[in-house]
C-alpha cells in the first residue's frame, strides 16, 4: 500500500500514523498535530481527517487515529 494513496483510511494503523506525527507531545492542539503531519508528508486524506475533526485538542495518538478514520 502506497503511503500517498491510503484508499480506505480504516486500514491506517497506529504505526503508519506515528510516522506522520513523530514530534507531537500529547496533549496537543489540532494545529500542532496538523503542522507535524504536514512537515512529515502525511497524505492529504490524513491531513483532511485531522483538519475536519471536531476536536480542538488531542490527548493521545489514538484520538488522532480515530479522527482520521472518521470515528471521532
Amino acid at each position: 500500500m502506497g503511503l500517498g494513496n491510503l484508499g480506505d483510511l480504516g486500514n491506517l494503523d497506529m504505526g503508519q500514523l506515528t510516522q506522520y506525527i513523530p514530534n507531537v507531545n500529547f496533549p496537543a492542539s489540532k494545529d500542532e498535530v496538523l503542522s507535524d503531519a504536514q512537515s512529515n508528508d502525511a497524505p492529504q486524506e490524513v491531513l483532511d481527517g485531522i483538519r475536519n475533526s471536531g476536536k480542538d485538542t488531542f490527548n493521545n495518538a489514538d484520538e488522532v487515529l480515530q479522527a482520521v478514520q472518521g470515528r471521532l
